[in-house]
């Protein structure tokens, strides 16, 4: 792969300091018109590009936030998680007056935004950030350009973190279906390969063997973050023919498509199956029985990663934060049936 061309190499081809070649691509008035003409047709000659966060960085004017999401539109604005997560994001950006551009690519350019100098700091979905990806984000990070993930990404991303712990909210959800009799617990896992999906079978993994819950790969099925998808994963297990006395979904719009496919199978929520959804959204609360959900503080994370972004971008230092979660008890659980549950 050919190297990529950097100021160093124009400055040196030029006999130029590199700081009066950085400054005649910005048009700079102090450099002499014919320095500037020189620079400019030898970058032109030879293809260089600025490096994102660099040129970011020189133009910081932007006064703009951006907000990528990669997931899909259709996702972001169906699952009220996502919603929660604007709000906390878009109320800061409207009380510190900054504009907020939204990406929902599944596979964005994380650098163009930055590349372009149309936003001074970036927010992004860790979950969802792709290996492939991580390269350009710490070039961002080492260039000093503000960046902040909102949940954990890869292990190797530099930038800094506002998330929650999902293993204590995993073990919450387990512990309180163990106290109420329940052995076999089956988890709707997320999507394959999905970096938070992963997260949550481990910690699921390791709370069924801390509560002397049983093991059973069976009682794992996947599913994407749709109703449509909760429901289908629901009837898989029903199909296996695996009896469990409990459901935990990845999030409450996965447990509502769960609870309409147990209720087409003939199956009563509690009295049959207990179910328990993730994220505690309003959307939660709506459905008969109400939902058993385990809370995270998503406006409140939105709030705290905007605010740590906005000191990235003042020039100041901020830490990663892991927000605590909390299970909230409604009327989707109960004790197990005397005869074993769903087959």
């Amino acid at each position: 792969m050919r190297r990529k061309l950097t100021l160093k190499d124009l400055s040196e081809r030029l006999g130029l300091a590199r700081s009066t070649v950085s400054r005649a691509l910005r048009d700079d008035p102090q450099i002499a018109v014919a320095t500037r003409a020189r620079v400019r047709e030898l970058a032109e000659a030879l293809g260089y590009r600025p490096d994102a966060a660099a040129r970011a960085l020189t133009r910081r004017r932007a006064h703009a936030v951006g907000l990528m999401l990669p997931r899909s539109a259709e996702l972001v604005f169906v699952n009220p998680y996502f919603s929660e997560l604007l709000l906390g994001v878009s109320g800061r950006a409207d009380e510190t007056g900054f504009a907020l551009l939204l990406s929902t690519a599944p596979r964005p350019d994380f650098a163009l935004w930055p590349r372009e100098g149309r936003v001074d700091g970036l927010l992004v979905l860790g979950s969802s950030i792709a290996d492939a990806d991580v390269a350009d984000l710490n070039a961002l990070v080492e260039a000093h350009f503000p960046v902040v993930a909102v949940h954990a990404g890869p292990r190797a991303l530099m930038a800094v973190t506002v998330g929650s712990n999902e293993r204590a909210g995993v073990w919450q959800a387990l512990a309180h279906l163990q106290q109420l009799g329940h052995r076999r617990v089956a988890l709707l896992t997320g999507p394959r390969g999905s970096r938070y999906a992963e997260r949550r079978i481990r910690a699921y993994r390791t709370g069924v063997e801390t509560f002397g819950l049983v093991a059973d790969r069976d009682l794992l099925a996947a599913t994407d973050d749709s109703r449509d998808g909760g429901a289908a994963a629901a009837r898989a297990l029903l199909e296996r023919g695996t009896s469990f006395t409990a459901v935990l979904a990845n999030n409450d719009l996965v447990a509502l498509g769960a609870l309409d496919a147990l209720r087409d199978a003939g199956l009563h929520v509690p009295g049959d199956v207990s179910l328990i959804g993730f994220d505690d959204t309003p959307l939660a609360a709506v459905p008969s029985p109400a939902l058993t959900s385990v809370r995270q503080p998503t406006r409140r994370l939105g709030e705290i990663a905007f605010d740590a972004l906005v000191t990235l971008m003042a020039g100041g230092q901020v830490s990663s934060v892991r927000l605590a979660t909390r299970l909230i008890v409604r009327d989707s659980t109960a004790p197990p049936p005397r005869d074993g549950g769903a087959a």
